[in-house]
């Protein structure tokens, strides 16, 4: 430097230093205001919970951690490139607590009690999927669906996003009811747990949903559980006057619905006897939202199209 009439002169060089360093530090201030007030469409959201993880992924903004992946990856719609994190009912807080994430997002009843512990964390927020659960009314439970893909809409900023994916929904479900209006049949959804014991599938279920938006009847209307199901022996069922549709899980052996089916006190029900049952598999969610209850749907009209074989 030059100490020109009592004062320094730099030469050109620093001077194009100095602005770097001012412009540098003008990017940084810049960026960091933009992080403080950033909207939720950029904040990393980690969630427990599949349905959540789904919907957000339908509507363009996955989840960047979710919990349960191990279990998730026997079903479609896995999120893509998530961060695991451990398990369902376990999820690994101290990874989670590691991680950038501003947001975890559950469903109640699952993870409440975990709810002091995540708030050490980062901000909670509860999405109810499932409050439907004490109601009859197989529309609320739709518009329970509706409802919270919107709000997790306008959490990462794209209610435009939401509202045209249940659109799309709504489009793909009544263009499903067209291909099967003459099946007046009622349907009882089933699933053989073992020789002596069945899960069936009643108001509450995403099964139920899915019969009733598509103007199919169920045949189960006994009560059922707080998740939409209930477990039943194979006496209750010898009445029931419907087309059966066993759900084949991806958790159980190969061929294992159709093995119980041949073997067994099963074979004896009234509409196995006469063929009139289908198999189906759980490429679903059980306690899913729209993109679940649409690979069932899709699922079960591609097997109710097709001719009974049993």
């Amino acid at each position: 430097m030059k100490y020109q009439n009592g004062a320094f002169r730099c030469p050109t060089r620093y001077k194009r230093i100095t602005s770097s360093i001012i412009l540098l530090i003008g990017l940084l201030i810049i960026r960091n205001v933009s992080m403080a007030s950033d909207d939720s469409s950029t904040v990393p959201l980690a969630t427990f919970d599949f349905t959540i993880a789904e919907t957000l992924n339908a509507i363009g903004h996955p989840p960047r951690f979710l919990a349960g992946l191990e279990i998730y990856e026997k079903y479609d719609g896995i999120i893509p490139r998530a961060t695991n994190l451990g398990y369902l009912h376990l999820p690994n807080l101290e990874l989670l607590a590691s991680l950038p994430a501003r947001r975890i997002l559950i469903s109640p009843p699952a993870h409440v009690s975990l709810i002091p512990r995540l708030r050490e964390i980062a901000d909670v927020e509860e999405y109810p999927f499932y409050k439907f659960s004490n109601t009859n009314n197989e529309q609320d439970h739709w518009n329970v669906i509706e409802d919270v893909t919107r709000m997790l809409g306008d959490l990462v900023s794209a209610p435009a996003a939401s509202e045209q994916y249940i659109e799309q929904t709504n489009h793909r479900f009544d263009d499903l009811k067209k291909q099967i209006n003459s099946i007046d049949t009622p349907l009882l959804i089933i699933r053989l747990m073992d020789e002596r014991h069945a899960r069936v599938h009643g108001n509450g279920s995403i099964e139920g949903m899915v019969l009733n938006r598509l103007g199919l009847r169920n045949a189960w209307q006994e009560k059922t559980g707080q998740w939409g199901f209930t477990t039943t022996s194979v006496g209750p069922l010898f009445n029931t006057n419907a087309k059966m549709i066993f759900l084949n899980s991806p958790y159980d052996p190969p061929g294992r619905q159709r093995q119980l089916l041949t073997d067994g006190q099963w074979r004896h029900l009234p509409s196995v006897r006469q063929g009139n049952y289908i198999i189906i598999p759980i490429n679903y969610w059980l306690w899913g939202g729209f993109p679940s209850a649409l690979r069932f749907a899709e699922s079960l009209v591609e097997a109710l199209e097709e001719p009974t074989t049993p």
